[in-house]
């Protein structure tokens, strides 16, 4: 109805006032009407159409917020597995370094210490010929002392002449100096020819001789026993080099001469020479070096008998020269 009054007033004036604008309107109140409907419509829808565009802004916004929150998490998760895979590989690789590593040292162990490449050639035989050796060699001054003292001339022995007579004469063959180099000789012949050798036991003074001829005649007795003590320390020193080993039970070393024999066979171009150096092929560093300790080792040995015999003959000499110069007694 207001509107009504409205419109009617709106129409008056511009009746009563031609000069006044002219205004084209529409006064039917049922296009107003349809007018307002339609206003109110599309107001509704353009509220509408902003509250969803709003909504869906909102929606847009949290969808890309998610996804960024996605792709961030892909993002860390991938770096974790890339710095997994890194560190793994590198694990694996150091594992496997250290595994070969390992293996490598073994089998260089093995190469440098194990019985067939790293401890010489046939180790066991080499150490048991080895010892049975230096033994036999070590054996010389014991067995060659001992057999002197057992000597019927050896120096302090009061054997009568008549018993030392008797002994030399009961078989004259027992002369030969062969004896002392011949490992199947017995060592009883050895001992015959030393004293044969070395000629009757001299006489010592009876009890019922007066003090200054007894003295003089146990002067001269010593006197030969010094004199031929160097010679009889060497000749028994031959001997023992002829001598098996009997002084440890359950041994089974030769004599010094079959034992250096045995050396020589094996070290010296012998019927064992081809297969030692054949074997020096297959050795380690390791090995080479404890052969070649081994043959030191032995040529000191065998530098020290040398030493020895030479002290030997140079006694012998001198005592030749001491027996020119001294005189009788």
């Amino acid at each position: 109805m207001m509107k009504q009054i409205l419109l009617a007033a709106a129409l008056a004036t511009s009746l009563a006032s031609p000069a006044a604008a002219q205004f084209c309107g529409v006064l039917d109140p049922i296009w107003m009407a349809g007018h307002e409907t339609a206003t109110a419509a599309l107001s509704a829808r353009v509220a509408t159409m902003g509250t969803t565009i709003a909504t869906q802004r909102s929606l847009t916004l949290e969808m890309l917020l998610s996804a960024m929150k996605v792709q961030t998490a892909q993002t860390a998760t991938n770096g974790e597995r890339e710095v997994n895979l890194v560190s793994n590989t590198q694990q694996a690789v150091a594992s496997t370094l250290s595994q070969v590593a390992q293996r490598r040292a073994l089998v260089d162990a093995r190469e440098q210490y194990s019985i067939d490449t790293g401890q010489g050639v046939n180790a066991c035989g080499s150490i048991d010929l080895l010892n049975a050796t230096s033994r036999a060699m070590g054996n010389v001054s014991t067995t060659g002392r001992e057999t002197y003292r057992s000597l019927d001339v050896a120096p302090g022995k009061n054997t009568p002449v008549q018993e030392a007579s008797r002994s030399r004469l009961q078989d004259p063959t027992k002369t030969d100096s062969a004896v002392f180099f011949d490992p199947a000789a017995g060592d009883d012949d050895r001992k015959a020819v030393i004293e044969a050798m070395a000629g009757l036991p001299m006489p010592k003074p009876t009890a019922n001789m007066p003090g200054a001829e007894a003295d003089v005649m146990m002067l001269r007795a010593r006197k030969v026993e010094a004199l031929r003590s160097p010679a009889l320390v060497s000749l028994s020193a031959v001997r023992a080099m002829s001598s098996t080993d009997h002084h440890q039970i359950g041994t089974t070393a030769g004599s010094p001469l079959a034992q250096l024999d045995a050396l020589i066979s094996q070290y010296g171009g012998g019927p064992q020479f081809e297969a030692w150096s054949a074997g020096l092929a297959g050795q380690s560093e390791h090995g080479l070096l404890i052969e070649l300790t081994r043959m030191r080792s032995m040529s000191l040995a065998l530098r020290q008998q040398l030493v020895e015999q030479q002290a030997r003959t140079s006694a012998v000499f001198a005592t030749m020269l001491a027996t020119q110069a001294g005189g009788n007694l």
